[in-house]
């Protein structure tokens, strides 16, 4: 007899969901030979969130399999339920898999538990609940499955099932640390990194993790957007802003990043990685701004330009970026620079001007009023600056400086859009589907087609604007699930805007229960 393997699926709990299973009982298609509910498919990285038992791969087939789910073997229960999940001696369907696996997570099986919890809190096969998928989480992790202890650790972190708690998250990561459980003992290391306070004693063992009476969350630390928020520390590095943008990027970049040496001494010109990296940062990248800022700032692959890079700074904070306000206010303070942007705006020069626009919004320079900044974005976006264009289309619609004007900001849009933007191709997109709802037909549809396309390839508005179509149905069929993985992405990038949608969408279905009472801003 075969032992049957691990099944790993490469989806991380509570970050991003690349390669997920349908969220209802469909079939999957044999064509998805790269899906990760197909027991080939070779994960990105080392979380687990399906995990079968140890039972022997022949040890039950067909009918002989069903006869002892049916006489309620909880081992046969939870393999049944893995086979239609696979689709292996049976048809694929995740409601079938679910109903088994319940059937044994009912009888207390600690992996039982831990894979309802999965389906639970993705909403596969099942309605997604994520505060039931923490009492599946909760009671496998009392069973000592590291697995499940690392999700209870990480629902610790991000405000949104339960409180944030960082002695909790860690004494629950720890226990699942200390049973070599890899992912667990990388966020311990973030967490020294980001400074996250911890309990003194570092020596805690797994048995501490399920004490969890001792009062312990932090109400200091800023706010954490489920991948620990904005980075605080006072250096970022060249490998941490390739990092990042690896493995946030769309699939170009990831492929571009994967064997760029950019930053390497001596090595200045990766032309193919620079221009992936443009392209990407057209489109609204957070990850991707960030990374073409500090080629600006550094002279990596292009001539050395603080101005330019103070403009792509800029632009990666309007999109959350962890990274850049940091990086901006190293430019500010070097000696000289303020006074260069002045001297060049004052020369009619568009970038310039856009960036004091910039600073004078986030009052890292004072020297000028609202009122002229906003003659001075207009004097910019005349010129066609199209960062200066976007950035007036947004103030029309919003109100900031002026008196709101939407279809002002349309139209700042779209001669964006003719001068070869696709972030401003994206923002129309993005406006039509969220404040034009009512928009219908082929028009709706090829909005959705250039988020969908926009979203793939790293931009993080179309990636917040898509959740919100699946949220509410707009120009696509209402599917929760898929709101939440691509909020949860977004989040997971710094999107304060995708993190409050999450918010929302948690309260609707929040218990009663005290475990479940979340502070605001916690």
């Amino acid at each position: 007899m075969m032992k049957r393997k691990c099944l790993y699926i490469a989806v991380f709990i509570f970050a991003s969901l690349r390669a997920s299973l349908p969220a209802s009982g469909q079939d999957t298609g044999k064509d998805h030979q790269n899906s990760s509910v197909f027991k080939d498919y070779k994960p990105p990285g080392p979380n687990q969130l399906i995990r079968p038992s140890d039972v022997v791969y022949q040890l039950w087939e067909g009918f002989a399999l069903v006869r002892e789910a049916n006489a309620g073997d909880p081992a046969a229960q939870n393999e049944l339920g893995l086979r239609y999940l696979l689709g292996e001696g049976f048809p694929v369907d995740t409601s079938r898999a679910v109903y088994w696996i319940t059937k044994a997570a009912d009888q207390n099986m600690s992996i039982a538990e831990y894979n309802l919890g999965v389906f639970l809190n993705n909403g596969w096969g099942i309605k997604w609940n994520p505060f039931k998928a923490f009492v599946r989480f909760k009671a496998a992790a009392e069973q000592h499955l590291p697995d499940a202890e690392f999700a209870l650790g990480l629902a610790y972190t991000d405000n949104l099932t339960v409180a944030r708690d960082w002695t909790v998250a860690y004494r629950w990561l720890k226990a699942a640390a200390d049973q070599k459980y890899e992912p667990a003992s990388q966020v311990l290391k973030e967490f020294v990194r980001r400074g996250i306070p911890i309990p003194s004693d570092s020596t805690q063992t797994a048995k501490a993790a399920h004490d969890t009476s001792s009062p312990g969350a932090v109400k200091s630390f800023e706010l954490v957007y489920l991948n620990f928020g904005p980075d605080t520390t006072s250096h970022v590095s060249d490998l941490t802003l390739l990092d990042e943008a690896f493995r946030e990027g769309g699939k170009e970049l990831r492929k571009a990043l994967g064997v760029s040496t950019i930053f390497e001494k001596g090595n200045q010109k990766d032309t193919n990685a620079i221009s992936v990296i443009e392209k990407a940062a057209d489109v609204g990248s957070p990850e991707a701004l960030v990374l073409l800022g500090r080629c600006y700032e550094k002279g990596v692959g292009m001539e050395q330009d603080r101005i330019l890079a103070a403009e792509q700074y800029l632009r990666a904070a309007r999109m959350d970026s962890r990274h850049a306000l940091s990086l901006l206010l190293h430019l500010v303070r070097e000696k000289g620079f303020p006074e260069a942007v002045e001297s060049l705006a004052k020369k009619g020069n568009s970038d310039a001007a856009f960036v004091w626009v910039g600073l004078t919004e986030l009052g890292l320079d004072q020297r000028i009023t609202d009122n002229q900044a906003f003659r001075l974005l207009l004097a910019a976006a005349d010129d066609n600056n199209i960062p200066a264009l976007i950035e007036l289309g947004r103030c029309y619609y919003t109100g900031q400086w002026t008196k709101p004007n939407p279809e002002l900001g349309r139209q700042c849009w779209r001669r964006a859009v003719s001068l070869g933007s696709r972030e401003a191709e994206i923002r129309l997109a993005a406006a039509a589907v969220i404040a034009d709802s009512n928009s219908t037909g082929s028009s709706l549809a090829g909005m959705i087609d250039t988020l969908a396309s926009a979203s793939n390839d790293g931009s993080m508005l179309a990636q917040v604007a898509l959740g919100y179509c699946y949220e509410n149905g707009i120009g696509v069929t209402q599917n929760t699930p898929e709101a939440v993985k691509l909020y949860r992405e977004s989040a997971q990038r710094g999107s304060q805007t995708a993190y409050h949608a999450l918010e929302k969408m948690y309260n609707r279905l929040r218990p009663t229960d005290t475990e479940f009472r979340v502070a605001e801003n916690n």
